[in-house]
């Protein structure tokens, strides 16, 4: 054994694939951000409908899952304020209202999705990935909002 060098491997979960610890490519980065901004952008002039407010709520929840990528996506409560805002818009269409978001409610959504081009931008495949998959289980779970959960109510 003198001379030759062992890899050790810890137990456990098997290493990443080399590309998922890769940053996420520059060219999907902008399309999930130009889909997200157009979303909002189709809400704010007054044309969206539930697929705009669904893609919207999406970025919420993705942006909230990955809020430990920078400094300034962690704090929960600007994640619980613009799912409320979401929530209460896509209960008014379902009512036959316009999808029109007030202009408190627009400034707090628009922040998630800074935040979230930002987190974009700096996570590896592997992180978004995750988050997709547990927004996923949410979704067919079909339990209580993940932030209410992380904020106890």
């Amino acid at each position: 054994m003198s001379g030759s060098k062992r890899t050790v491997r810890r137990a456990g979960r098997p290493g990443l694939a080399k590309h998922l610890l890769m940053p996420l490519p520059t060219e999907k980065v902008q399309a999930l951000s130009l889909e997200n901004h157009l979303a909002l952008a189709t809400v704010r002039g007054g044309r969206g409908d539930l697929e705009q407010l669904s893609c919207l709520i999406r970025v919420v929840y993705l942006a909230f899952y990955l809020r430990d990528a920078t400094s300034a996506s962690a704090e929960v409560e600007p994640y619980r304020r613009a799912e409320a805002a979401l929530n209460a818009r896509v209960t008014r269409v379902e009512l036959g209202e316009r999808c029109l978001l007030l202009d408190h409610e627009l400034a707090t959504v628009e922040r998630i999705l800074v935040i979230h081009d930002e987190q974009l931008a700096a996570i590896p495949w592997h992180r978004y990935l995750t988050a997709w998959e547990r927004l996923q289980r949410y979704i067919v779970a079909g339990k209580r909002s993940p932030i209410a959960a992380a904020l106890g109510t």
